[in-house]
């Protein structure tokens, strides 16, 4: 496995968003899609600091992420200390349906609250909506770029997806199919959507949902293998560009299909 760090441990920049080009996404800490052991979050998060990854997504509607997240890495604090990574986090969203979006000036506070941040850090005079505000569309030039949900919610995965996942059932099975394609050809269909999504140089950084040591080893190998190759100016070696190609023919109709979520109709497709 090569495990050369994306980037060294040091302070970020607080004026800039230089983030890694892998940013840990930490849904799967709410145990939405695996239940989670109680070393796993330690042990990804811990190892994802010492491979170079410099930024963490978390969300109150990834259940007790922003807990988790928030106390692994006050027990690693000694060694990576607040100032060596970012935090990303959310408002709005609370559960599954639609009557649990709630953008309410009130319900939002309680949110910035919950994260035991002092409000007026948030709202007050050099604070952070007041920064937001005066960075809001910058004459429309988009100043970063993210990606995200490279294996587009654990569908593609070698395993099949939660039962919750809204992906109708056709699109399951063909997934399946894909999957197992990609297995008979020696390759992992997680593997191929994820440096899918790393190869394109538009974005900044891509989060990948993590939840442990060897999915965090992985998604480093995977995107130094694509810098190898970018070094070499080689593209993936012919037989994964046929599975890949192979697997798009699979999906026929379903591919770059986007289904609704959460869910107003029941899919017959």
């Amino acid at each position: 496995m090569d495990l050369r760090p994306l980037t060294k441990s040091q302070p970020v920049n607080q004026d800039k968003f230089e983030v890694s080009k892998i940013l840990f996404g930490t849904s799967s800490f709410g145990g939405a899609f695996d239940e989670i052991e109680n070393c796993s979050p330690f042990e990804a998060v811990s190892r994802a600091l010492e491979l170079g990854i410099n930024a963490f997504d978390t969300s109150p509607f990834y259940g007790d992420s922003e807990q988790i997240l928030g106390s692994v890495l006050s027990s690693l604090s000694d060694k990576y200390p607040r100032s060596h990574y970012y935090i990303l986090t959310k408002v709005g969203r609370y559960g599954l349906n639609k009557e649990d979006f709630d953008y309410s000036s009130k319900r939002t506070r309680e949110s910035v609250e919950e994260k035991f941040v002092d409000i007026d850090e948030v709202v007050g005079d050099g604070g952070v909506l007041i920064e937001l505000f005066k960075l809001k569309f910058k004459s429309f030039g988009v100043k970063y770029l993210m990606n995200a949900s490279p294996l587009s919610m654990a569908l593609l995965t070698e395993t099949a997806p939660p039962q919750w996942h809204p992906a109708p059932a056709k699109l399951r099975s063909i997934i399946s199919k894909c999957a197992s394609y990609a297995k008979e050809n020696g390759f992992k269909i997680s593997k191929l959507a994820i440096q899918f999504s790393l190869e394109w140089d538009g974005t900044d950084s891509t989060v990948i949902g993590l939840s442990n040591r060897k999915q965090v080893e992985e998604a480093i190998t995977w995107f130094n293998e694509i810098l190898a190759r970018k070094r070499c100016e080689k593209n993936a070696d012919k037989i994964e560009q046929i599975v890949v190609q192979e697997i798009q023919k699979i999906m026929g109709d379903w591919l770059n299909w986007c289904w609704e979520y959460p869910p107003t109709t029941i899919y017959q497709r």
